[in-house]
């Protein structure tokens, strides 16, 4: 009797365990089509509107910042939208967006160096996973992770936290 009443609890705690930890799927890059747009912010006037796609998931628009190098990415899977990305350099701004609710999310991975003599950061922001039909993450990188104007800023986005399966190449941008 002992151990058919400790067996039950164990298979129960067992098979709830597995489930909290089953990952989400993963996209297969071969089904992924990115748009990529980049924009020299210092030859805006005032702001540079972004050229629009019929599937945007908000309205962007990059303030002027001389020196500055913005990028907006689209993910798409099978026509959909999957993800958006944005880097504004102006007060060095990252948006990262989950635009499928299918309980996984994509991981924005940050590189760059604040001087000869310091280790390079390396930093990573992601969305959050919800029931949210689109998560959105703005993370302004002051005061935590202040970069300074003109400097070159590596971008890539992956497919999981542990940033092992890498969705696009490395893009530079520029704070």
């Amino acid at each position: 009797m002992r151990i058919k009443s400790a067996v039950l609890p164990l298979g129960i705690a067992a098979v709830c365990t597995a489930l909290a930890v089953t990952p989400a799927t993963a996209y297969d890059n071969a089904d992924l089509t990115k748009h990529t747009w980049t924009r020299d912010t210092g030859q805006c006037l005032n702001t540079c509107v972004v050229e629009s796609w019929e599937y945007d998931l908000d309205g962007t628009f990059f303030k002027r910042d001389i020196g500055g190098k913005g990028l907006k990415m689209h993910i798409r899977e099978h026509g959909k939208t999957i993800a958006q990305v944005e880097f504004h350099p102006y007060d060095e701004v990252l948006h990262v967006y989950d635009g499928a609710n299918d309980g996984d999310t994509v991981f924005v991975r940050l590189k760059w160096d604040e001087g000869p003599f310091t280790d390079p950061v390396d930093a990573t922001y992601w969305a959050p996973g919800t029931s949210a039909v689109i998560d959105h993450n703005s993370v302004q990188l002051a005061p935590d992770d202040d970069i300074d104007e003109g400097t070159e800023v590596q971008l890539r986005v992956y497919d999981d936290e542990a940033l092992t399966d890498p969705i696009t190449d490395w893009y530079e941008v520029r704070a």
